[in-house]
């Protein structure tokens, strides 16, 4: 699974180096002027489908316990948050002292505080991006761990049932609101379905579902080939990113889930690595590719394969510093406060009870 999560924060990280190359007139020619097209952000879906799949993995056994509702937010949020937080006042910095290195420096205190708050709000431009802008995701992770938290105050079973009606409601009611209404219209995106998808592999697991050894390679050969597909089909609608990059995430995922295990070699336990980072790359990778587009405009290079190059090995050795030297021990000092709080009592009845 962390080798995934580190080639959809990659096919992320690759879609931002096309598009940043293209913005401050880099332009990508041969094999890079082909693949500019294509949208790699479906990387993102990736990522929803896997947090899907994680948080029932790692809370199955949680629903109904007092108290787990609150733990788990708090888990979250100190996952989440400080890292987060620190790269969007970098980039409030960054918007001071480069204004020029940026495609929007308008700054308004709502979009702040919104932007710092996970609640969506218009930035200049009218999209609902906070002041770091592929922070969008992190609202609607954000969003599904708090409705998820409020899930397990329930038992299984009803917890799960509530969550995947409520989601489904909500997408369903996504056309009937107000186009002013930025916050119902964003949370209310058929793309939350997507976490749905994560859930329902995570139940499969658990209910101890195994496939034959060539299927899951099969899956996530068909779910690669279904995101590339996705992008020359135009279904239309709410629902044209669910059905066209949703789905194959699943697949991806899938087919990740249900594989055999083997141990990692070196390739493997540098890509395990990878993902280690991937939250860290998605963070930082805007700030990386812009330090070297400075550097290619300042000497006046031209080369714009090797500039793609050089702004992917920079970003990604740009974010295996920062888990190793930043995120990782800022993990460790809040994990060793979260172990101090007390521990709620345990409940009267079998952990299973409500399933």
């Amino acid at each position: 699974m962390q080798i995934l999560r580190f080639f959809a924060a990659f096919a992320v990280l690759l879609e931002h180096v096309m598009h940043e190359a293209l913005s401050f007139g880099i332009t990508p020619n041969g094999l890079i002027a082909t693949l500019e097209p294509v949208d790699f952000g479906v990387g993102v879906d990736v990522f929803f489908v896997i947090s899907g799949f994680i948080m029932l993995h790692i809370s199955a056994d949680k629903f109904g316990r007092p108290g787990a509702s609150g733990e788990f937010l708090l888990r979250r949020i100190v996952r989440l948050v400080p890292l987060y937080w620190l790269f969007s006042a970098a980039m409030l910095a960054a918007m001071l002292l480069v204004p020029g290195q940026l495609a929007h420096t308008h700054f308004d205190a709502a979009h702040i505080a919104a932007s710092f708050g996970f609640i969506p709000w218009l930035d200049a431009t009218g999209l609902a991006h906070p002041v770091l802008g592929l922070g969008w995701t992190l609202n609607y992770e954000m969003y599904f761990y708090a409705v998820f938290a409020l899930m397990l105050l329930l038992p299984l079973r009803a917890g799960l049932w509530t969550l995947c009606g409520l989601f489904v409601l909500l997408a369903a009611t996504h056309l009937a609101m107000p186009p002013g209404a930025v916050q119902l219209v964003f949370w209310t995106d058929p793309i939350i379905l997507e976490f749905l998808f994560g859930i329902g592999l995570a139940l499969l697991v658990r209910r101890g579902l195994r496939l034959p050894a060539w299927l899951p390679p099969l899956l996530l050969v068909a779910g690669i080939a279904g995101l590339g597909f996705g992008q020359l089909v135009d279904i239309g609608g709410a629902f044209d990113r669910l059905l066209t990059a949703g789905i194959p995430a699943a697949l991806v995922v899938a087919g990740t889930v249900f594989a055999r295990a083997h141990a990692p070699g070196p390739v493997g336990r540098a890509l395990v690595l990878g993902g280690d980072a991937s939250y860290a790359l998605y963070l930082s990778h805007p700030f990386s590719i812009n330090l070297v587009i400075l550097g290619w405009q300042k000497f006046g290079f031209a080369a714009p394969r090797l500039f793609i190059a050089t702004a992917i090995v920079a970003a990604v050795l740009v974010a295996i510093g920062v888990h190793l030297l930043l995120e990782r021990p800022l993990l460790r000092g809040l994990g060793g406060l979260l172990r101090r709080r007390p521990v709620p009592a345990p409940a009267a009845l079998p952990v299973n009870a409500g399933e």
